[in-house]
């Protein structure tokens, strides 16, 4: 690596820590919803404070109860609590992109709105880029002139991506015409030789179809993908041209090149029609761990197992998603990791 040389780190690779952005949009966890993303919260911060540190930001100094604050204190590893308002939760998506540059760790940022302008206000979530590298004391190298969220993209810290294209272009993001430029300027940003475009994510997915709930590297040459054998389900054809691109694809660069899948939970339906885009592929890496999410199925079992035979240096934890799939998003989409 050159000094200048820009690179984002896989995120199997060490982390200094999580960042995470307590609830508190009473428009989407209002009543016993409320309530129990709260117990959520501070379940999975327990889980990751057994690994790493936590950076949880916070919209007031005393937000927290009494017993949010004891049941985070005297950790293995501190959570640290900063104040900086945010609109919602999904700090994976706008929040700053940890690269290295050289041997030095610089911040880079793209444009967020909410996934094509579709849940105002959003001006809070696309200032924290900024307000965490000045927290921070880091260089905001890049800031991209594009709409992009950090959930749609994928790397293996080897100079490869996956994204999707429905992310990249369309309503209320960015210009079709403009489809070559936006890779071109995601590969600067992130120090890539090559970004695999597909051309969708799941079905039902708000985010137009992030790359994080359909497919994962676990290796530089190895990717896992979530899979159905219902030819009734409208991910079926999305997911079985998704794996002929990204086998395909990964050939090219590795002649050791894997693909494996893992089945998607039972999707659930709600009242008018949608179907909630629940993912084993929503995972998070912690220094020698990794939390998947949990649906309560026979799926849930099949996913710990993979986990544990992929990485069997790394304990393994599932944690009941089912709260938080109801507002469209898992484990990796709430938070942000800050690689060292």
């Amino acid at each position: 690596m050159t000094k200048n040389s820009i690179r984002y780190p896989a995120e199997w690779e060490k982390q200094s820590a999580t960042w995470l952005a307590f609830p508190h949009n009473k428009t989407n966890w209002y009543g016993e919803r409320g309530i129990n993303i709260r117990k959520f919260y501070v379940e999975l911060i327990r889980n990751i404070t057994e690994f790493q540190p936590v950076n949880l930001l916070l919209p007031a100094k005393n937000f927290l109860t009494d017993e949010e604050k004891a049941a985070l204190a005297n950790r293995p590893f501190p959570v640290n609590f900063i104040v900086i308002k945010t609109n919602d939760i999904w700090i994976r998506d706008y929040g700053p992109f940890f690269m290295k540059k050289g041997d030095k760790k610089v911040v880079s940022e793209t444009q967020f709105n909410a996934w094509g302008a579709k849940f105002p206000p959003w001006g809070l979530d696309n200032a924290i880029p900024q307000k965490i590298a000045e927290k921070q004391k880091l260089p905001l190298n890049e800031s991209v002139p594009f709409i992009f969220e950090g959930g749609a993209i994928e790397v293996n810290g080897d100079g490869l991506g996956i994204t999707t294209e429905d992310c990249l272009v369309g309503k209320n993001r960015n210009d079709e015409k403009d489809l070559k430029k936006v890779v071109k300027a995601l590969c600067k940003a992130f120090g890539l030789k090559e970004l695999l475009v597909l051309p969708h994510g799941l079905h039902g997915d708000h985010t137009d179809g992030h790359i994080d709930n359909v497919a994962r590297f676990v290796e530089k040459d190895r990717v896992v993908m979530c899979m159905t054998d219902n030819k009734r389900s409208p991910n079926y054809a999305i997911l079985t041209e998704a794996k002929q691109f990204i086998e395909s694809w990964l050939k090219e660069h590795y002649e050791t090149a894997k693909v494996d899948t893992l089945p998607l939970p039972p999707q659930r339906v709600l009242d008018d029609g949608q179907i909630l885009p629940a993912s084993y592929m929503n995972y998070i890496y912690v220094n020698g761990g990794l939390i998947f999410p949990k649906y309560k199925c026979a799926n849930d079992a099949k996913a710990k197992k993979y986990f544990e035979s992929v990485y069997p240096d790394r304990k393994v934890i599932g944690i009941d998603c089912r709260t938080v799939i109801e507002e469209g998003g898992s484990l990796h989409c709430m938070s942000k990791h800050e690689s060292e």
